[in-house]
């Protein structure tokens, strides 16, 4: 049994309660992350066409909404070792059709497919420090040659993310991911090239200055941080 098992039927109530103070809902947190990796292919010409898209800790399925709507001919594929969260993700998106969700064991993915896109979104933080290097190998070896791993997690480095994740029930006794620290398993897990970007700097009262991020992405204060990790050059 997860863990997240117990917090299938609430999770969002949750992480509502847990991140009231800045003025958003769960789901706006969900869309802008799917938007980056838009944004980010996009600018490669890469955002269009049959897109096979891996949600590794998908969770209840908050995301998959949101992968259709970017790239709405994508073959979504999405994993969680959490038999009760996969149930109410596969409830959640009942109506959406070529997603797939499958329990697995934290490790081996359970499709023969290479993937396009991995997205894995503030999970590393509540795997075992010491698997994060054979987990990230085994997700290289479920790319294309041209595929790309989004990877976001918590900032350390922001308090007011450490005081959220310390007072959050489903975060309890985590220890998060110095950036550095994720730079480093990236490259001994195997991907020659790596660009990072820090997110979510302004809560929703100051929304307004949501456009000024792209100049704040090397500024270490956002709530949030992400890499783009490849197995080759990035082209």
């Amino acid at each position: 049994m997860s863990e997240f098992d117990k917090f299938a039927d609430n999770y969002d109530d949750i992480h509502s309660e847990n991140i009231k103070t800045s003025g958003y809902r769960p789901s706006y947190f969900d869309e802008m992350k799917i938007r980056e990796v838009y944004s980010s292919l996009k600018s490669h010409g890469k955002e269009s066409g049959a897109i096979k898209f891996l949600n590794f800790g998908c969770g209840i399925g908050k995301s998959e909404k949101y992968i259709r709507k970017y790239f709405p001919d994508s073959m979504i594929c999405s994993v969680d070792v959490s038999a009760e969260s996969v149930k109410a993700a596969r409830e959640k998106n009942k109506y959406l059709e070529g997603i797939r969700f499958e329990t697995f064991d934290g490790y081996h993915i359970p499709f023969e497919v290479e993937f396009d896109v991995i997205f894995i979104a503030n999970v590393l933080h509540h795997v075992p420090f010491d698997r994060h290097l054979s987990l990230l190998k085994n997700l290289r070896s479920k790319m294309k040659k041209e595929g790309a791993l989004f990877l976001f997690e918590h900032n350390p480095l922001n308090p007011l993310t450490v005081r959220a994740v310390n007072a959050c029930e489903f975060d309890k006794d985590v220890r998060l991911l110095n950036p550095l620290y994720t730079r480093t398993i990236l490259s001994q897990s195997g991907f020659i090239w790596r660009k990072m970007r820090f997110i979510i700097f302004f809560p929703k009262f100051l929304s307004f200055l949501v456009p000024c991020e792209k100049y704040l992405k090397k500024l270490p204060l956002g709530a949030q941080y992400y890499y783009i990790a490849k197995k080759t050059v990035a082209g």
